[in-house]
């Protein structure tokens, strides 16, 4: 898809978040959709927000704000060397003092052993010919030691997706475990950009009351909407103590209209 129509097309799902804020607010679709600067442009000092936690023993989950102006790397500090860590999964998550970005790193990519004392995150301005040169161009993070991997709290499996009628489903899911701080359902269906007049997959982020462990949800049904991008999916995120639970172990439940 050409750069325009993307980002046009992150732009009006994001404008649809920030309208269906509450029950379900739009979850960002890519960086230049994100939360406002975090760079310090007056001093010269930037800084990334960062913690860090270990889901198990190669993965580790850092949790940090973001500026769209700038593309992000985590590091690894492995005694006296700093390692860039490869990506498994990444993902734009509302907390409940808003937007972070939720990056899960593999510390034992090529072989190695040695658990991170530290990560640290580096951004770099992605376009410095298009900033004045009072902009950094590049931020970084304090070290965040990595907590244990008991402050990854666990998202509760989705257990059914049932047909109420053609146009209506209901989802189930198991009773979330250690009172969670927000328990999301979140749902992918198809969007449509009225802008660029195309419709495609978007994810939702929709908070759910507490102990609740159903909802009912609309399906798309529209006889414009192509067959590639038609499925909707349903899959449960937790957040705890400023942590999310681990997406790589998200499976989404797929349902077609």
């Amino acid at each position: 898809m050409p750069s325009r129509i993307a980002t046009a097309v992150a732009t009006c799902a994001l404008s649809l978040g920030v309208l269906a804020s509450g029950a379900g607010t739009a979850l960002a679709a890519s960086s230049s959709t994100a939360a406002g600067p975090t760079a310090d442009a007056s001093s010269h000092r930037a800084a990334v927000e960062a913690r860090a936690a270990a889901v198990d023993r190669c993965s580790y989950q850092v949790v940090r704000t973001d500026d769209s102006r700038y593309v992000y790397t985590v590091s690894g500090v492995f005694g006296g060397a700093v390692r860039q860590l490869p990506v498994q999964k990444e993902d734009f998550v509302r907390f409940s003092n808003g937007w972070r970005v939720v990056t899960q790193v593999d510390a034992c990519a090529g072989g190695q052993s040695q658990a991170p004392t530290a990560l640290r995150v580096t951004g770099r301005l992605d376009n410095p010919d298009g900033y004045d040169s009072s902009v950094p161009r590049t931020i970084r993070s304090d070290d965040a030691r990595p907590a244990a991997s008991s402050v990854i709290p666990k998202a509760p499996a989705v257990t059914s997706v049932d047909r109420l009628d053609a146009a209506t489903v209901r989802v189930k899911w198991a009773p979330a475990q250690g009172s969670p701080d927000l328990v999301a359902l979140m749902e992918t269906k198809p969007f449509y950009s009225s802008e660029i007049g195309i419709w495609h997959p978007y994810t939702f982020q929709r908070d759910v009351p507490s102990g609740a462990t159903s909802a009912d949800r609309r399906l798309e049904r529209d006889p414009g909407i192509p067959q590639a991008v038609r499925a909707h999916s349903y899959w449960l995120r937790v957040i705890k103590g400023g942590f999310v639970s681990d997406l790589r172990a998200e499976k989404p439940v797929t349902i077609e209209p």
